[in-house]
């Protein structure tokens, strides 16, 4: 394989730094929809009863639980990605 001269480096990190920002919207899209879950969760199952709002506790919880379970995935991948731009940084100093 070609080794990447300094411009397709720096080009490659400017591209990586854009998708770690989807990364972080998503992130934060994933927190928001947790939080509204477990609101919905609060709401149906302690200040209501019946079976209709018992459904839609269960279901908010699992929106929540599924909303974390994707956050801490999606910041995995932001995690590696920021080490991924840091090491293409470094080569890049090198360079200089």
């Amino acid at each position: 394989m070609m080794a990447q001269t300094r411009e397709e480096q720096l080009k490659e990190i400017k591209y990586q730094t854009k998708m770690l920002d989807n990364l972080k919207k998503w992130i934060w899209m994933f927190m928001l929809l947790s939080s509204i879950g477990m609101v919905f969760a609060y709401w149906a199952l302690n200040l209501h009863n019946g079976s209709i709002f018992n459904l839609i506790g269960f279901v908010s919880i699992v929106i929540a639980v599924l909303s974390v379970v994707g956050c801490i995935i999606i910041g995995l991948g932001y995690k590696k990605g920021r080490a991924n731009v840091d090491k293409i940084l470094r080569v890049v100093e090198d360079y200089k």
